[in-house]
Formats: structure tokens, sequence, C-alpha cells
């Protein structure tokens, strides 16, 4: 009997090694091998025509002393601080309204508020320049019909990053709304039962319940809107890009223009890239140190 235990457990081990193995490989060839094939590279004066020459560190040191990258990496902050809170607030808001309503009509309106977020970035970025264009957009062309002054949206710094701003908050409505309803209609009905006949009133349902209960969808969506604030390229090289004065220019559209200079090396895209990743997973680090998540208590 217990060589019959010993020999099951043995074959589920190699089971779960051969379920896990598919996945180890491709993570090892996609991932691994080449983070380490970039790490190489930073090293290197890497050119397209000349022998690789072993530079150390000065590929970082360039990249770190450029004022146009550590200006993308400010750009990128302040995209963050602006998009982010909006997604998460409003996000929450509507999901929040939306578990309130009949459940057909829900559906109707969660599918159209998710339409955005499959259409690709350059698409959008291209339809919202005929709306935001200084001379034939749509906003424009309408104001001048009132009699009114035409608005720069890309022209104008503070314009021009709120602009960027809005498009991204309506692509991403999307599908942070699903995960916040999916969140929200989760959340015990007894606990809202519970605090009735205490004679809590919605706010606080809303504050004691609702949110706390929410807290490690609020954590996701946080850490992904950082990350992909930070990643953030198409909409600012359609819309703007990277204008005016470079208010706009985020990191990959900074090393997307460095690629395509003659005068810069592989190596030092490279190490920019590296550098990107390195500041991202500080900022997610420090959002997972200040928020932690916590598995929900029903009872």
């Amino acid at each position: 009997m217990k060589q019959k235990s010993l020999s099951m457990k043995r074959l589920d081990g190699i089971t779960g090694y051969l379920m896990v193995g598919p996945a180890v490989v491709l993570l090892i060839i996609f991932v691994i091998v080449p983070l380490f094939m970039a790490l190489q590279y930073s090293f290197y004066d890497v050119s397209w025509h000349l022998e690789s020459e072993f530079v150390g560190f000065e590929n970082f040191r360039q990249i770190i002393n450029t004022t146009v990258f550590r200006q993308s990496l400010s750009n990128a902050l302040r995209f963050v601080a602006i998009i982010v809170p909006s997604i998460v607030i409003v996000s929450f808001l509507v999901a929040n309204t939306l578990a309130s309503l009949k459940r057909g009509f829900a559906t109707v309106v969660k599918t159209s508020i998710y339409i955005p977020g499959i259409v690709s970035g350059i698409a959008i970025g291209l339809v919202f320049n005929f709306i935001f264009n200084y001379n034939a957009g749509i906003i424009n062309q309408t104001i001048r019909g009132f009699g009114m002054d035409r608005i720069a949206f890309y022209t104008v710094p503070l314009n021009a990053i709120l602009t960027i701003s809005s498009v991204t908050l309506w692509m991403a409505l999307g599908g942070t709304v699903i995960l916040m309803y999916a969140a929200r209609v989760n959340v015990p009905g007894e606990f809202y039962e519970a605090a009735s006949i205490d004679g809590a009133n919605a706010f606080h349902k809303l504050i004691f319940i609702t949110i706390p209960q929410m807290k490690n969808i609020f954590i996701l969506v946080t850490i992904s809107g950082v990350t992909g604030t930070l990643q953030m390229f198409d909409l600012p090289f359609i819309m703007t890009a990277g204008g005016p004065v470079n208010r706009t220019l985020t990191p990959m559209l900074y090393l997307f223009n460095q690629h395509r200079d003659q005068n810069r090396t592989l190596g030092f895209t490279v190490a920019g890239a590296l550098l990107i990743m390195i500041f991202i997973a500080v900022i997610n680090s420090l959002i997972f140190t200040i928020i932690r998540s916590e598995k929900s208590i029903e009872g």
C-alpha cells in the first residue's frame, strides 16, 4: 500500500513536470535568453556595419546623462499621475453603477464600453487626429462655426498632455470596467444586508464594504495602469510625435527615435530599454510595498 502511494506521488510529480515543462521552455527561449542577450549588447558598442567593441557601462552612462531621456521619464511619470488615478476612479464609479442596473442593460453598456479596448492604438490615434486637428478637426470646426477661437490641442504642452491622457483613459476604460464589475458583483450580498440592518446608508456601504472588498482589484488595475502608461508609445507617436518641445515624449518613443538614428548604436538603445525595465520594476515594487494585497474575508 505504501509502495503504491509512493508510485502515485511519483507519477503526479512527473505529470506536473510534463505540464509545466513547455511553459518553462518557452519562457527560457523568448524571455530569459533575449534578456541575457540584451544585457550583453548593453555593454558593447554594437554596430550593424562594424565589429562590436566592449565599452562596459559607457552606454548606461551616456543615456543617463542625456537630458531628453531624463525628460521622457519625467513625462512618463506625469502621465502616470494623471492617467492611472483617473482610470481607477472612473472605472470603479462606472462598475459600481453597472452593478445596480438590470443585467441585460448592464451587458449592453459593458459591451459598448469595451469596444475601444479591442481597437489598435494607432487606429484610434488617427481617428482622434481628425477630431483634435487645429485646422480641420471636428471640434475646432464646430468652435469656429460659433465664432470662437480654435483650441491648440497639440501645440500647447498642457493641452497635448491632457488630450493624450483623455484618449488613453477612453481606450483603457473598457477592460478596467469589466474587471471592476466582476469584482463588484462578487462582493457577498450578505454584507450589504447586514449593514442595512445596522442602519448603514449607501455611503457607509461604499466606504466600509465595497472599497475594502475590492482592494485587490484596485492593486491589479493600478499596477497594470502604471506599467502600460510607462510603456506608452502609439498615441504620442501618432498624435504629437512627442511634441511640443518633447513634453509628450515617452521613454519608448525616445528609444524608437534613437533606434532609427544612424549616429546611435544598438548598445545605446538596449541600455535604455534595460533602464526603463528597471525603472518600471522599481515603481511597481513601491506600489506593492505601499499597498499590500489581502485575502478577502467572507465572514
